[in-house]
C-alpha cells in the first residue's frame, strides 16, 4: 500500500530573521516536536515543500482565532492567604449531614503541594438515593467584589465535580463552580464569585450582597449512587482575584477564508500572522496530536501553510513571543471532509439549534447539511407568534430559516413552547383559555409550515421550568398532560401526517414519575413519540449507566400503556473551563459513543445532539459550551466532535443497527448495510482491551474519517474505530 504523504509548508519571510537564544525555549514551534505511535496507523511522511505562490494582498481576510485556555494558577493572582495548613491547628471541619457523605479531615505531613502540610479529606460514598457529597468549611472573607477563592487539590482519579458555596450577607447562599482540571495529581481549582450562581435563602435576590464569608468547598460525587472511598489532598487556600494582563494581540488571516473552516481533502490553508512581539511560533496538528507542519518567523508578519491530505479535524497553534516568552496564543481549528462536503442521512441523528432565537447566523444551515445532518431540532415560540391576541404571524428570521430549512430539503423538528403575555398573566398555560390559546397557536403553526416542517414537539422540560424562570403557574406532570392532550388532538387533526411527541424533555432523578403523571391526564395515546433529556456530563455514557436508565424509564412508560418510542431531545457534552465540562476531544469520544448506545437499547427512535453551535463566549459558563462547532465569533470553526458525527453518520446512517457485544469495559457494535457489508464500532470504556474480528475485513476508519489498517486484530481504545467488511463476527 503507497502511504500517505503529508506535505508541510515553509514560511514565507520577507527581510531577514535571526534567531536570539530565547527560541530554543519550548515555546517556539520548531521544538515541540513529539512522536506518536498507535496501533496499526497509517505511516505519515513529512515532506518538506516551499510555498512560492506570492498572494495578493486582497485575497487576505482577517479572521478571528480561538483563545487558548490558560491553567487555572495562570489566571488568577493571590491577594491573600486564607490557610496553607503550617500550623497544627485544624480549622477546617465537615459539613455533617443527610446529604454528605462521611468525611474525616486531617493535617498531614507525608503529602502537600508547598510548605509541610497539607489538609487530607478522607471520604466514603455510600450510594444515597438522592444527593451525596463532600462539603468541607473554613474561614474566608469576601468584603468587596471582585474577587474568588483559589486553592491547590490533590484528587485520586475520581471524577468529582467541584463548587464554591457563598454566604452573604443577608443569608442567601450562592453556588458556583470552580475553574480547573479534576484530573489526578495536583490542581489549581479557583473561582471568582462575580460568576453565575444557583442560589437559595436569604432575601433571594439572586445578586451577592457584600460582605460575603464562605460556606464550603463542595465535592460532588461523579454520578447517581456512587459508592467509594479515598482520599484527596487541599492546600495553599488564598483569596484570589483574576489576573490582569497585557493587551498583545496576535492578527490572523486567512486567504479564500470560508464559513466554518471546512475545507475539502487535498485544499491548503494558508495563513498569516502578525503581533507586538518579536516572533511567531505555530505547529499544526491533526486530531491525535501528530504533526502536519511547523515553523516560525517574525512578528511583523508571518505566512503559515499546511496541506489537508486526509480527511479530519486539524488544529494549528499560534504563539506570538515577546521578551523571550508567549504572550498570546491562539488556535485556527479547521476540518477536511472528502470533496468538501457529507451527503450521507440519518433518520437516527440530528442536531439542536437556535434559529427560532435569532442566534445562529443563516449560512449554519449549509454547514449543518455539508456534515450530513439534515434533521435539527428549534423552536417558533408562542410569545413571538401571537404577538397580538388572536392574530398569528411568523417572525421574519422565522421565515427566514424556515426557507432556507426548505431549500436545502431538511427536516426540522420545532418545539411548540413557552407562555404568551396574553394569557395566564405569561405564566404556564392552565386555565382553559390559555390552554386552548396554546392549542390554537400550534394547530395555526402546525398549517402554515405543512410540508417544510415534519416533526414538532409539546414544550421543552415543562416540569424543569426551561425558559419559564420566575413564572407563575403549575408545572407538574399532572398539568403538562392537560396541555398535551387537547393539543395533540387538534394539531393531529388539522395535520393528521405530523408526528408529534409529547412530554416535552422530562430529565432528572423523577423522570419516570413525572412522565407517568403526564401519561394519567394525557392518556397513553396522545403522542407519536415520547422525549427525554437524560444528560451525563461530565460522567462518560458507560460509568453513568445511560442504557440502564434509558430502558428503564422506557419500559416504565410502556407499562402505563404508551405504545410509542422513545426519543432524545436533548444531550450533549459542554466544553467549558469548569470541573463539569469535558474537553473537546472527549466530547467527540462521548458523542459516538452515546449514539451506538443509546441505538442500542432498542427504545430510542431518534437522537438530537445539543446543540450544534457554542451559544455564547463565556468559557466558565456551560450553556455557552455545548456546540459541536465554535460560536460565530469565531466563524464557526469546527470541534472534533462535528467531524466525528459527521464519520459516525456516514459510516451508519444507512445501516440497520444488528447488535452490541460487551466484555467488561470493551464494546462493539455491529451494523449492516443493504448490500450485507457490516460496520463495527468498537472502543473501551476506560482503559484498553484487546478485539479480534472474524470475517473479510475491507477497511478501517478512525473516529475523524481517516484511513486505518485494516487487520483482525485490535487493541481498544476510549476513541471508537469503525471496521467495515463481510459477515464480521466480534471476539473478545
Amino acid at each position: 500500500m503507497t502511504p500517505l504523504i503529508y506535505r508541510k509548508a515553509t514560511i514565507r519571510v520577507v527581510g531577514t530573521v535571526i534567531l536570539p537564544s530565547f527560541l530554543t525555549h519550548e515555546t517556539c514551534a520548531r521544538n515541540m516536536r513529539h512522536r506518536h505511535t498507535f496501533p496499526h496507523r497509517l505511516v505519515f511522511v513529512l515532506v518538506v515543500i516551499t510555498a512560492s505562490v506570492e498572494a495578493a494582498e486582497s485575497d487576505w481576510r482577517p479572521i478571528e482565532c480561538i483563545p487558548a485556555d490558560l491553567p487555572a494558577e495562570a489566571m488568577y493572582e493571590r491577594v491573600r492567604s486564607a490557610d496553607d495548613f503550617e500550623t497544627t491547628e485544624l480549622t477546617w471541619v465537615p459539613l455533617r449531614s443527610g446529604q454528605c457523605a462521611k468525611t474525616t479531615l486531617h493535617r498531614d505531613t507525608g503529602e502537600h503541594h508547598s510548605g509541610r502540610a497539607s489538609l487530607r479529606v478522607d471520604y466514603e460514598f455510600i450510594g444515597k438515593p438522592d444527593f451525596e457529597y463532600i462539603q468541607i468549611e473554613g474561614k474566608a472573607d469576601f468584603a468587596t467584589p471582585g474577587l474568588g477563592l483559589g486553592f491547590w487539590l490533590k484528587l485520586d482519579g475520581t471524577p468529582f465535580s467541584l463548587r464554591l458555596r457563598i454566604t452573604d450577607s443577608s443569608g442567601e447562599t450562592h453556588q458556583t463552580e470552580l475553574s480547573g482540571s479534576t484530573e489526578s495529581g495536583w490542581q489549581f481549582m479557583a473561582g471568582p464569585l462575580n460568576t453565575r450562581s444557583t442560589a437559595w435563602g436569604g432575601d433571594g435576590n439572586g445578586r451577592m450582597d457584600y460582605p460575603c464569608r464562605l460556606s464550603g468547598i463542595v465535592i460532588d460525587r461523579p454520578q447517581k449512587g456512587f459508592v467509594g472511598t479515598g482520599s484527596l489532598w487541599i492546600d495553599d487556600v488564598a483569596i484570589v482575584k483574576s489576573r490582569e494582563f497585557e493587551s498583545r494581540s496576535l492578527r490572523v488571516e486567512t486567504q479564500e477564508k470560508r464559513f466554518g473552516n471546512l475545507y475539502a481533502v487535498g485544499e491548503t490553508v494558508t495563513l498569516r500572522a502578525a503581533g507586538p512581539g518579536e516572533q511567531v511560533c505555530w505547529t499544526a496538528e491533526d486530531f491525535f496530536g501528530h504533526e502536519l507542519a511547523q515553523g516560525e518567523g517574525p512578528a511583523t508578519g508571518t505566512q503559515v501553510q499546511f496541506s489537508l491530505d486526509r480527511p479530519g479535524w486539524f488544529s494549528c497553534k499560534l504563539e506570538l513571543v515577546a521578551d523571550g516568552l508567549p504572550v498570546d496564543t491562539r488556535m485556527f481549528a479547521c476540518a477536511a471532509l472528502n470533496d468538501g462536503i457529507e451527503a450521507a442521512r440519518s433518520d437516527f441523528v440530528g442536531v439542536c439549534s437556535h434559529f427560532g432565537q435569532n442566534k445562529y447566523p443563516l449560512e449554519t444551515m449549509d454547514l449543518m447539511q455539508r456534515y450530513g445532518i439534515d434533521q435539527y431540532r428549534d423552536e417558533i415560540g408562542w410569545g413571538g407568534y401571537e404577538r397580538q391576541k388572536g392574530r398569528y404571524a411568523l417572525p421574519d428570521y422565522a421565515a427566514a430559516f424556515l426557507q432556507r430549512s426548505a431549500e436545502l430539503k431538511m427536516r426540522p423538528l420545532l418545539i411548540f413552547d413557552y407562555s404568551n403575555p396574553h394569557y395566564d398573566n405569561g405564566g404556564f398555560p392552565n386555565s382553559p383559555e390559555a390552554i386552548a390559546g396554546f392549542t390554537a397557536y400550534a394547530v395555526d403553526l402546525a398549517r402554515r409550515t405543512r410540508g417544510t416542517v415534519p416533526m414538532f414537539e409539546v414544550w421543552n422540560e415543562w416540569i424543569g421550568g426551561c425558559g419559564m424562570r420566575g413564572r407563575p403557574g403549575i408545572h407538574d406532570g399532572e398539568a403538562y398532560g392537560r396541555l398535551l392532550k387537547p393539543t395533540y388532538a387538534a394539531v393531529k387533526s388539522a395535520v393528521p401526517d405530523l408526528t408529534v411527541v409529547g412530554i416535552g424533555g422530562e430529565y432528572g432523578a423523577h423522570c419516570a414519575e413525572n412522565i407517568l403523571g403526564a401519561v394519567r391526564t394525557a392518556g397513553p395515546d396522545a403522542m407519536d413519540a415520547w422525549s427525554i433529556h437524560p444528560y451525563r456530563y461530565p460522567r462518560s455514557p458507560e460509568s453513568s449507566d445511560l442504557v440502564g436508565e434509558v430502558t428503564r424509564i422506557a419500559r416504565r412508560v410502556a407499562d402505563a400503556g404508551v405504545k410509542t418510542k422513545a426519543w432524545i431531545t436533548e444531550i450533549g457534552y459542554p466544553t467549558h473551563r469548569t470541573s463539569r465540562g469535558s474537553s473537546p476531544a472527549a466530547q467527540a469520544r462521548h458523542c459516538v459513543r452515546t449514539l451506538v448506545l443509546l441505538q442500542s437499547t432498542g427504545v430510542v427512535e431518534k437522537v438530537f445532539w445539543y446543540d450544534l453551535k457554542d451559544d455564547g463566549l463565556l468559557r466558565d459558563y456551560n450553556e455557552h459550551n455545548f456546540g459541536l462547532i465554535h460560536h460565530q465569533h469565531f466563524n464557526c470553526a469546527p470541534k472534533p466532535g462535528i467531524v466525528a458525527m459527521s464519520v459516525f453518520i456516514r459510516l451508519t446512517g444507512a445501516a440497520e443497527f444488528l447488535d452490541l457485544s460487551q466484555s467488561g469495559d470493551a464494546y462493539a457494535a455491529r451494523y449492516r448495510h443493504n448490500d450485507g457489508r457490516d460496520v463495527i464500532v468498537a472502543w473501551t470504556g476506560k482503559g484498553q482491551a484487546n478485539l479480534r474480528l472474524k470475517g473479510k475485513i475491507a477497511a478501517a476508519v478512525d473516529i475523524m474519517g481517516g484511513a486505518l489498517k485494516p487487520v483482525a486484530e485490535w487493541e481498544l481504545s476510549e476513541t471508537p474505530v469503525y471496521i467495515v467488511g463481510d459477515h464480521l463476527a466480534v471476539e473478545f
